[in-house]
């Protein structure tokens, strides 16, 4: 769907061109672009060596798991929760929860539904992109390198 060299506002773009098409993909996607910015915005603002939360990161799955793995890493730097940062984080909860349904073929979803949550997983996004410009940080750029330091 997407290419590592997309930028946020590309993505988001045919998110929204989904959301005419096909509203449950749409949703899937805003929190796939989601997922992907929190990602790099761990390991851009983290405390650790990027490979050591790329590892971490490997087995992290879901909201909840993001917000712990922040905690860790991101808090010590920034003095900021994930759920601070992200200004509608009950929004961004239910459209993580559409995803999880759609994903495991419990439901399906009408448009409206799907066009509330696609937008709070689309702030969320913007929210995070716009603390990470305010941290010096691009997400759409390379990322800052941490390496463990030698001994």
């Amino acid at each position: 769907m997407f290419l590592v060299r997309d930028s946020s506002s590309s993505r988001e773009e045919r998110i929204r061109q989904f959301l005419e098409e096909d509203p449950a993909l749409a949703a899937l996607l805003a929190v796939i672009h989601f997922e992907w910015t929190v990602r790099r915005a761990i390991i851009a603002l983290g405390t650790s060596p990027n490979v050591v939360i790329r590892g971490t990161m490997e087995k992290c799955h879901g909201l909840s798991r993001y917000k712990q793995v922040w905690q860790e890493e991101v808090f010590p730097n920034v003095q900021l929760r994930l759920p601070e940062v992200v200004r509608n984080w009950d929004g961004l909860n239910r459209a993580f929860r559409l995803r999880h349904r759609l994903v495991h073929g419990v439901t399906s979803c009408d448009p409206e539904y799907a066009k509330a949550r696609v937008h709070w997983a689309i702030d969320a996004t913007n929210d995070l992109r716009v603390f990470c410009d305010n941290n010096g940080i691009d997400l759409d750029s390379r990322l800052p390198i941490r390496r463990a330091a030698k001994s």
